[in-house]
């Protein structure tokens, strides 16, 4: 592949690891839950206050990463230690964001729709370039593929009770620290049941426009199977 290609296509990615952490903290702001992928992190800020969003989530990938590597063992390719920078970039993005929306005030509850719809939108759009860039993931996308590939299922149905895991384990470290669930609301839902259909609509949208411009990278190149 070359390197221009190469470029192009960590471009895709990082830029789809920006708007992705955009769209978690337009979610979060709406102050309707948050993102399924998120709700443990999220979960955590409560139970710890004063540590934020971004950190915790960079804790859940570093434990994801770790999980990827026990499990691949010889498997996991040291290209996919660049996880690390994106998952920096992905929780420093989280926490940027949510400051940079600091002042802005929701309102209502109607009002709380508008952010969350916007967040879903754009999560799934970050989603898609993550996607369509092909040379990553983010380790908890990562963690599911080495789930996937070990123990030979679909990675729909993998990254579906992946997700379900993290909102179940919010809601028991919500209930066991707090005594309550804290967190975790109708947004939470909505983000989960409208995500993948958005990051699906946009790959199809945008795919042929990629292959325009870039050439076919060869699945193996970027693998975890590999």
């Amino acid at each position: 592949m070359q390197r221009h290609t190469l470029a192009c296509r960590y471009g895709i990615f990082f830029g789809g690891v920006v708007l992705s952490a955009l769209g978690i903290a337009l979610i979060t702001k709406a102050g309707l839950g948050t993102s399924a992928i998120s709700s443990l992190a999220y979960v955590m800020t409560f139970v710890v206050p004063g540590v934020s969003l971004g950190t915790f989530t960079l804790l859940v990938n570093l434990a994801a990463l770790g999980a990827q590597i026990l499990l691949l063992r010889r498997e996991f390719r040291p290209i996919q230690f660049l996880q690390l920078p994106a998952t920096v970039i992905f929780s420093a993005g989280i926490d940027l964001w949510t400051y940079l929306m600091r002042d802005w005030t929701v309102g209502a509850y109607p009002m709380g729709w508008i952010p969350l719809l916007a967040g879903c939108v754009i999560l799934g759009l970050g989603v898609a370039l993550e996607v369509l860039g092909d040379v990553l993931y983010l380790p908890c996308e990562g963690v599911v593929k080495a789930i996937s590939y070990k123990s030979h299922a679909e990675f729909g149905t993998i990254k579906t009770l992946f997700d379900l895991s993290m909102v179940l384990s919010a809601i028991v470290v919500s209930v066991l620290c707090l005594g309550h669930i804290s967190g975790l609301r109708e947004g939470t839902i909505v983000a989960a049941a409208t995500v993948g259909g958005i990051s699906r609509f946009f790959r199809e949208k945008l795919g042929s426009l990629l292959d325009r411009t870039t050439e076919e990278t060869d699945p193996s190149e970027v693998s975890v199977q590999s």
